[in-house]
């Protein structure tokens, strides 16, 4: 059959359709009445039918495209009232979600890698050749830090306790920065997602060095733990929905790239959103427990540990008894 012709055949059901969506958006699905909601239901499923036909004989057209959008706006309006999209919501975050990190553990563990690569690195650099590892510094910070290394003397070690808070809050807000640039860097075959991984561990590992020459590593690391023990693992899956997008660019196999990029944008996309929680959960705690001076730095130590506990278990556990029933 044409396109033209299956066009003409199906176009009365779809702007039918189509009005309908308009309805329910601008009144509420329930206000529709039984008959209109039926019909709006009969509509849908003609349409979704008319999809699958139109993506194996007419792929990559304009009908494509519109039956896909058609679609999925009757099926929000259909099926996505609040109580549902609550439920979907809980139901990604508690068992989806980890199941999707598991799925692509190999990305993940190769964002993790060049992380930690990164930090040691950095943080060798800063006792080997420390002119050249103040240069991985923030400018701000690489005459006040360096400087406090070089002298390493008693007051040293207070003027780096006291610039650890405001290193920290550096390091939160680029932290965000560089979840954006990780995962939006799978695009450039996962260069930039590598360079992003490569440049923050770098810039980590030279300041806790820094620190740590300057005598000040516990206060640094009690400033840095209770919120990097979300942060930085978010950063590796922003990085990890980055490399997804990279090897479906790279390795595409049978498909093309585009079409490949499609297919696995969907696991990447999911990726970064179950990261944006671990960033609003790890923010809290940079704003209320972080700077807190009257609790003791092992504490805060202990309780970074815990919250990173948590999450491990919080992405190992969920899902595994649902996938063995299925079996």
């Amino acid at each position: 059959m044409e396109e033209r012709e299956f066009v003409a055949g199906s176009k009365g059901v779809w702007e039918r359709l189509a009005a309908a969506v308009e309805d329910a958006r601008e009144h509420g699905v329930r206000r529709l009445s039984a008959p209109a909601l039926k019909q709006m239901h009969e509509d849908y499923r003609h349409a979704a039918a008319d999809l699958a036909y139109a993506q194996t004989h007419y792929a990559g057209t304009e009908t494509v495209a519109y039956l896909n959008r058609l679609v999925a706006f009757a099926h929000g309006e259909l099926y996505g009232t609040p109580p549902r999209r609550l439920a979907g919501v809980w139901r990604f975050l508690s068992a989806e979600y980890p199941e999707l990190v598991r799925k692509n553990w190999k990305p993940l563990a190769i964002s993790a890698g060049i992380l930690t690569a990164a930090v040691m690195l950095g943080f060798a650099l800063a006792f080997v050749n420390p002119p050249v590892a103040r240069l991985l510094l923030p400018a701000q910070y690489r005459d006040t830090v360096g400087d406090s290394v070089a002298r390493g003397n008693e007051g040293a070690n207070e003027q780096m306790v006291g610039l650890a808070p405001v290193v920290s809050a550096y390091i939160t807000s680029n932290n965000i920065q560089v979840s954006l640039m990780a995962f939006a860097g799978g695009i450039t075959f996962g260069a930039l997602t590598a360079y992003a991984l490569t440049m923050n561990g770098l810039m980590l590992g030279v300041l806790a060095g820094m620190f740590t020459k300057g005598g000040g590593s516990l206060g640094f690391w009690a400033l840095i733990v209770p919120h990097g023990a979300l942060e930085l693992p978010a950063i590796m899956l922003a990085s990890a929905a980055g490399l997804v997008l990279a090897r479906a660019l790279l390795f595409p196999g049978d498909l093309t790239r585009a079409d490949a990029l499609r297919a696995n944008s969907g696991d990447a996309v999911r990726l970064v959103i179950g990261a944006v929680p671990l960033l609003i959960i790890a923010g809290i705690i940079e704003a209320f427990l972080t700077p807190r001076g009257g609790i003791d730095p092992t504490m805060k130590l202990a309780f970074g540990a815990v919250v990173f506990l948590l999450l491990v278990a919080y992405l190992a556990l969920p899902g595994r008894k649902s996938a063995r029933t299925l079996r």
